[in-house]
């Protein structure tokens, strides 16, 4: 059996993410803000990423994020960041709050960087009526239901780390629901996130020395 199916829920390292975007078009918009948390077993969320970058086109969208052409233009480009996100997912399941849109930015941005594969993915968003908590809904409104601090100020980090809080919350459910494994997650059910969990986990892909590559990230002024 392929990609994680078979790995215990409670003991595969997950990457939540989030990503600001010049709009809803992957392909022809393009990422300008990116965070990325690390879940570790038994270890409580770490950002190990977050940076704007330049987009190589003018910014839009900032009635939505506040990013303006001016806070990204000495920012790197994606290609810059690209082994330091590869660290960041290395080995993980990488989950977002509403999967569907980040994954088609990341995946777009990596493959135009020479990295085609698609990693094993879990939707924040819909694991909610999944484990059966409730509806499908806001980032908010999900955080609220499980006493989560959270401002919708639409920044990566802010965003990536409510998520990230929010899968520490649904794992206590997988446990709770007997769920062990990603194949007893998926089993049964329809979600099209289900089906990426038959990928493996992204690898490094050179010795690319990332301790001389993080000086060029540039977080958002808080």
């Amino acid at each position: 059996m392929a990609g994680v199916l078979e790995r215990p829920l409670l003991e595969t390292p997950y990457a939540v993410l989030d990503v600001e975007t010049t709009g809803l078009s992957a392909g022809l918009d393009r990422i300008v803000e990116i965070a990325v948390a690390r879940v570790e077993p038994d270890k409580d969320p770490q950002i190990v990423l977050d940076t704007l970058i330049n987009p190589e086109r003018l910014v839009s969208a900032t009635w939505i994020h506040g990013i303006t052409d001016a806070d990204v233009a000495d920012a790197p480009t994606f290609p810059e960041i690209v082994p330091l996100l590869l660290r960041a997912l290395e080995g993980c399941v990488v989950s977002a709050y509403n999967i569907y849109f980040d994954a088609r930015f990341l995946e777009f941005e990596l493959s135009r960087a020479g990295v085609l594969n698609s990693p094993p993915q879990l939707c924040l968003m819909y694991l909610r009526p999944l484990l059966g908590l409730g509806r499908a809904c806001s980032l908010g409104e999900a955080c609220r239901f499980h006493g989560i601090p959270y401002r919708p100020l639409h920044t990566s980090a802010a965003d990536t780390l409510a998520a990230s809080l929010l899968l520490k919350a649904y794992q206590l459910e997988f446990a709770d629901q007997n769920l062990y494994t990603f194949e007893d997650l998926a089993r049964g059910k329809r979600y099209k996130f289900l089906r990426t969990l038959e990928h493996e986990p992204l690898t490094l892909f050179d010795g690319s020395s990332t301790h001389t590559l993080s000086a060029l990230l540039k977080p958002r002024k808080r």
